[in-house]
């Protein structure tokens, strides 16, 4: 097992070595001391476990986790977590880390079987915990800064890509590599509507979109539910607390007709 470990206390991180070299026998050990230091030995060799405290001088622990998973990296990762930490652990968890261990008592003496566990769980796991790319169309600069700000920290595992137009975003989706998982669309947008924007996007790549309007176009979110919409959300006061739980049900809805429609044809070709 080769290891990284994030830790900015040499205390600790003289302890936990110490501990671990005794629990996990042929451990690689390397451990750096802040955020900026982990991503760059993150890009230049690979790991198998990514143990991170949670708060570090120069950031978050989560800030690295989020460059793992945005780098696609195959890592298991734990979290450490002082007393009072455990609120925000949640956030790491949503974010892809596969366990954490509050930093009490004895935590030593079971942080190696942790640590394997973690990796077990990894390796098993059919597709990596990993970010949503949410493409966020929306011309109004002030309401995607409010969207990308409540996103940062409340649903950091959703990564938010904001284009002011439906031609920006289209051409962005044509690039090699660009793909998103879930769309949200303004209404009114300079160009092309939303209902224009969501109709290219549902035939050419039939990505699940939800439209954001304002009071006064449930017209417009009927059209826009019969054009294939997921959801539609009207602005008012309190909807961007809701949009992460959105986003996420509008993913979940479409993985489950996927997996629903490759059911549906095995059966028929099993039937054959």
């Amino acid at each position: 097992m080769k290891l990284l470990y994030v830790e900015d206390n040499p205390f600790d991180r003289d302890l936990t070595r110490r501990a671990l070299l005794k629990q996990i026998p042929g451990l690689e050990w390397d451990a750096v001391s802040g955020v900026c230091d982990a991503v760059a030995r993150l890009d230049a060799q690979p790991y198998d476990v990514l143990l991170l405290d949670m708060w570090l001088q120069d950031g978050c622990g989560l800030d690295v986790l989020l460059h793992a998973r945005r780098r696609g990296l195959d890592v298991a990762v734990v979290v450490v977590a002082g007393a009072g930490d455990e609120a925000s652990v949640v956030q790491f968890l949503k974010a892809g880390a596969q366990d954490y261990v509050p930093k009490r008592g004895t935590y030593l003496d079971e942080l190696g079987v942790r640590l394997q566990q973690a990796c077990a769980r990894a390796r098993d796991t059919l597709r990596p915990a990993s970010l949503l790319t949410v493409l966020y169309v929306e011309a109004n600069g002030d309401d995607v800064e409010l969207t990308r700000r409540h996103f940062e920290r409340r649903a950091p595992h959703l990564n938010l890509v904001a284009h002011a137009d439906g031609d920006t975003a289209l051409a962005w989706l044509a690039q090699p590599g660009n793909r998103a998982d879930v769309a949200l669309l303004d209404l009114r947008l300079p160009g092309m509507s939303g209902l224009e924007l969501l109709a290219a996007l549902h035939e050419a790549y039939r990505l699940p979109c939800i439209l954001i309007t304002g009071r006064g176009d449930e017209a417009a979110a009927a059209e826009a539910m019969r054009l294939g919409a997921i959801d539609y959300v009207v602005k008012e006061h309190g909807y961007v607390s809701a949009l992460p739980c959105i986003v996420e049900h509008a993913h979940v809805l479409t993985a489950y007709a996927a997996l629903r429609l490759t059911c549906v044809r095995l059966q028929e070709a099993a039937g054959r």
